[in-house]
């Protein structure tokens, strides 16, 4: 099982070792991974309008940016945060220089008061996203993940093996608390994995595989996990 595949439990990477080998990459991407409770979105918006040229100055893009109900679906579990943003950099440098350049710097107070945020930068897999095909926008899905139990885990990942190896999930990121630079806000308690899928329905019918189903009593006796997904925006 290579680690384009989806780890068991679509990401306990306290056990990756024992199913994957990760692929190596010269240079990998870098991710901005925003966990956010918005409580002005107009404050928001207008911060929003303003970052664009900053992002594009540091090598950086939008991916996913938007909000339960308003393109953020809850796959499973209860999301602590309404809101995530997710932009890809060439590398965790760039997203730090980013972070912490007198341009965003300008920019950030036009955030002040509009919600909580907790910001992570996250080194990516090397492994490629999916890209539009004839007309069908990409997807991707945002698990988190907090250990509970580790044999249940472990029979829980011994169920799924092969049905998430057969998957065409393929994980760009993945990191436990220790392993994410916490940018802002407090250090968070679970692992993230971040997948990318060909389509939105691709992820309901792996979600909606019988035997995978069969699995998830196992899963929540061995660990908390909240799935979160979103399909890529049609350019404008």
């Amino acid at each position: 099982m290579t680690f384009h595949r989806l780890t068991a439990t679509l990401g306990i990477a306290a056990l990756v070792a024992t199913f994957s080998t990760p692929t190596s990459a010269d240079d990998p991407p870098g991710f901005l991974f925003v966990n956010a409770t918005v409580t002005d979105s107009q404050k928001l918006g207008a911060y929003g309008q303003a970052l664009p040229p900053v992002y594009a100055k540091y090598n950086g893009r939008y991916v996913i940016f938007g909000a339960i109900g308003r393109g953020i679906n809850v796959q499973d579990g209860s999301p602590q945060h309404k809101s995530v943003i997710f932009a890809r950099f060439n590398s965790l440098t760039d997203v730090e220089t980013f972070w912490w350049s007198d341009e965003y710097r300008a920019v950030f107070p036009l955030r002040n008061g509009a919600g909580q945020f907790d910001v992570l930068g996250l080194t990516g897999t090397g492994n490629a996203p999916y890209a539009a095909d004839d007309g069908v926008q990409p997807a991707y899905m945002f698990t988190y993940i907090k250990m509970k139990n580790r044999d249940k885990a472990m029979e829980y990942m011994a169920a799924t093996q092969d049905i998430i190896s057969s998957s065409p999930g393929r994980v760009i990121a993945i990191a436990r608390p220790d392993d994410m630079a916490v940018l802002e806000g407090s250090k968070p308690e679970f692992t993230i994995e971040i997948s990318s899928w060909p389509s939105l329905a691709a992820i309901d019918k792996f979600m909606s595989n019988p035997a995978y189903q069969a699995a998830i009593p196992a899963r929540n006796a061995g660990m908390d996990v909240t799935v979160l997904t979103a399909e890529v925006p049609k350019p404008r």
